[in-house]
């Protein structure tokens, strides 16, 4: 079954964007570097799936061919009209989402390993749409980087994902397979933004979170 992995946000202001996550009682679960890709991380993990806040650390990153091809260093650094934004997906390893794809050999990955990103992210004013190379939720995974999930907070899963798009944008195939098959779903924004409901393990109201 295809599931949102995570999601992740260049945001336009991260310390803004981290103070508004602690106010909400939300609380950092694991950081990494991206050597050769030229981003960094912060991620807050769910039951289900991930938040990861990115930013660029090397923008020099971009002369590699895989990494310029991405755009991640474009949507990174605030071109006018870069989605910072990314979607992705996992399922089986026997399955795949009907849409077409390319290999990206991320410089930090082992050798051989690549990430499956669909076609239509070559676009920069489309959201980077890929495959994780991960298969399971945080809940399951074992290494301890999901920490406590965010269960001080009083939170479990992820019940949706609202992907906020400009008015005019038309998704492409492999978004719109997500927004129809898993907890993604897109509307109308005044500007790129991701909120979230997320269920209470008090069994209260979920929390609505937006991020942009």
């Amino acid at each position: 079954m295809t599931q949102i992995d995570h999601v992740f946000l260049f945001p336009h202001d991260l310390a803004g964007v981290k103070t508004l996550l602690e106010a909400k009682g939300l609380a950092p679960s694991f950081r990494r570097a991206h050597p050769g890709q030229g981003t960094a991380n912060v991620c807050y993990c769910f039951e289900n799936t991930y938040l990861e806040l990115l930013w660029v650390d090397d923008a020099t990153a971009q002369q590699h061919p895989g990494v310029a091809r991405t755009g991640l260093i474009q949507r990174g650094t605030g071109g006018a009209s870069a989605c910072p934004i990314g979607i992705a997906w996992r399922d089986a390893q026997d399955a795949a989402l009907d849409a077409e794809t390319w290999d990206y050999h991320a410089p930090f990955l082992p050798a051989g390993m690549s990430i499956a990103v669909a076609t239509e992210s070559d676009d920069p004013t489309h959201p980077f749409v890929f495959r994780s190379p991960g298969t399971s939720a945080p809940s399951e995974w074992t290494d301890g980087r999901a920490g406590r999930l965010q269960r001080a907070a009083g939170l479990g899963a992820v019940e949706r994902i609202v992907l906020g798009c400009p008015s005019g944008f038309r998704p492409g195939l492999a978004l719109t397979l997500l927004a129809q098959d898993t907890i993604l779903c897109t509307k109308d924004a005044p500007r790129w933004s991701l909120t979230f409901e997320i269920t209470r393990t008090s069994g209260a109201k979920p929390l609505r979170l937006t991020v942009s």
